[in-house]
């Protein structure tokens, strides 16, 4: 009898612990939508911001227990989600060039932007996420990677900026690339594939199309969608080169596709295959996104603002340089197949 009651009242101090930072994760996730549309700003880029104001008040370590629970499996389902947003019909759209365009970006990518991360300097961890980020979908493709990688400080550190700067660099394209596309004669649907495949968040894919026309809008969203689809092979990828390096000698091997990766490949099947139904596609997409929100803002709680001051000049010149090789890419092969 003692015992049983011993250890109710240690399952009501553990629930008691994670209550607040559960609470917390959730503030950031409903906050973040709405101010993004009121502030016109990515919502990824206010969850961050909301997450090193507590922070900055010193909450990150009262309120870890929770935030852990955000920023750990809740981040990893969320991703998992993101499968059900893959839809194979409008995929098919673009035909095979869209297949082979944006596998070379995202391959590509993560290959030049690795090379020139550890070149300045980046542990290939830190390099790859940096990588994925710029070469798949932005903040979704870091936190992707950011799973397959080694917990670390230094990793989720690296996470969180790399989203700041992600945000920072696709709405300076958004802004920058329509006037780019129009100089350099594409076609409107030219002009939106070229933003689909070099752009890195989805909204700022979205802005830039809309900017140019509903064709250069429609493009776009299905060039990024097609980059999209390529997140849980290449998390895959670099789960195995990690494995390859861990300790300097391999010795931790491949376990395989981590299960989050494997769920993001099911609910895409189960899409494809028309076996979920709208609604619940629509409810998936919500969780989906909600749970990124929250793991972004728990990662950046964790961190406070003086991380921001951290910030290693080698990874902001990573970011920008792996930006560029993306944009030479998708001109080139925009050129060479629409």
């Amino acid at each position: 009898m003692n015992a049983a009651i011993a250890r109710l009242g240690a399952f009501r101090f553990e629930a008691g612990k994670l209550w607040p930072g559960l609470i917390a994760g959730l503030a950031i996730a409903l906050l973040a939508k709405p101010l993004s549309h009121l502030l016109h700003a990515p919502a990824p880029l206010l969850a961050v911001i909301l997450g090193m104001g507590l922070g900055a008040m010193g909450l990150g370590s009262r309120l870890a227990a929770g935030l852990d629970l955000w920023a750990k499996p809740g981040l990893r389902l969320g991703v998992a989600m993101m499968g059900a947003q893959i839809t194979w019909s409008e995929f098919a759209l673009l035909g095979g060039p869209a297949i082979l365009a944006s596998g070379a970006v995202v391959l590509g990518g993560l290959t030049v932007g690795a090379g020139v991360g550890m070149a300045l300097g980046l542990p290939l961890a830190e390099a790859l996420i940096a990588a994925a980020a710029c070469s798949i979908c932005g903040a979704s493709a870091a936190l992707a990677a950011s799973q397959a990688a080694p917990a670390s400080p230094a990793n989720q550190r690296t996470t969180a900026l790399v989203i700041i700067g992600v945000n920072l660099l696709s709405t300076v394209a958004m802004l920058a690339y329509p006037p780019v596309a129009k100089a350099l004669g594409f076609t409107a649907h030219q002009a939106g594939v070229f933003f689909g495949l070099s752009i890195h968040d989805v909204a700022q894919v979205a802005g830039a199309g809309s900017s140019v026309s509903a064709d250069a809008a429609s493009a776009a969203a299905l060039a990024k969608l097609a980059r999209i689809v390529w997140l849980g092979p290449a998390v895959v990828l670099i789960g195995l080169l990690l494995s390859r390096t861990r300790d300097g000698c391999g010795q931790a091997g491949f376990k395989g596709p981590p299960l989050f990766v494997l769920g993001f490949a099911a609910l895409a099947a189960l899409r494809g295959f028309g076996l979920l139904p709208e609604g619940l596609v629509a409810i998936l997409a919500t969780l989906s996104s909600f749970l990124l929100l929250a793991g972004v803002g728990a990662i950046s709680a964790k961190l406070g603002p003086a991380a921001l001051l951290e910030v290693k000049p080698r990874l902001a010149a990573a970011l920008a340089l792996s930006t560029l090789a993306v944009a030479a890419m998708a001109y080139g092969l925009t050129r060479a197949f629409f």
